[in-house]
């Protein structure tokens, strides 16, 4: 679920900050030290959309990260919950269509800005090969990343949080 976003870009309906679902997938490499990497991707359609939404008749924003991974050595963790932190890179992308439906819609987002993330959590084994994630992650551009033409001179921002809890296949 995302919750407490806020953006520069167009948002005439005031969703950002709502709270939308989001569905995502990520692969993740733990060595049996510190380390790790992390690759991930999240979707969350109706990000500038909210229940009674006037405007924008339909809208998303995706995530692709590229992430560094820090957490417990597994020879302390091997039975218990084993928490990590990670960060990094990679592109924020966002839509927006209005209700209007014209040729030329009055808002027609699509943005492709530079981000990062950062986040933390936990992940316990029920099984030797399945087990559950949970973790809370935020996700912002990158300062100085310029706006979509539509929008008025400056940067654009858009940040927000995730909390989510999944599956975990142990390979």
């Amino acid at each position: 679920m995302t919750f407490g976003g806020n953006t520069t870009l167009v948002d005439p309906d005031n969703a950002t900050g709502d709270v939308h679902p989001t569905v995502g997938i990520s692969g993740m490499w733990l060595s049996k030290g510190i380390f790790g990497v992390e690759a991930l991707a999240t979707l969350t359609p109706g990000f500038f959309q909210n229940d009674d939404s006037q405007f924008i008749r339909s809208s998303r924003a995706t995530a692709l990260m590229g992430n560094m991974v820090l957490t417990a050595p597994r020879k302390y963790t091997e039975y218990f919950l084993r928490p990590f932190v990670s960060g990094g890179f990679g592109l924020l992308r966002v839509t927006a269509n209005d209700r209007a439906g014209l040729a030329t819609s009055l808002i027609d987002l699509r943005a492709n800005l530079a981000g990062f993330n950062i986040g933390g959590g936990a992940i316990g084994f029920l099984s030797q090969s399945v087990g559950v994630r949970f973790e809370l992650r935020y996700f912002s551009t990158l300062h100085g990343t310029e706006r979509p033409l539509l929008e008025a001179a400056g940067e654009a921002r858009l940040r927000y949080m995730v909390t989510s809890a999944g599956l975990v296949f142990r390979f």
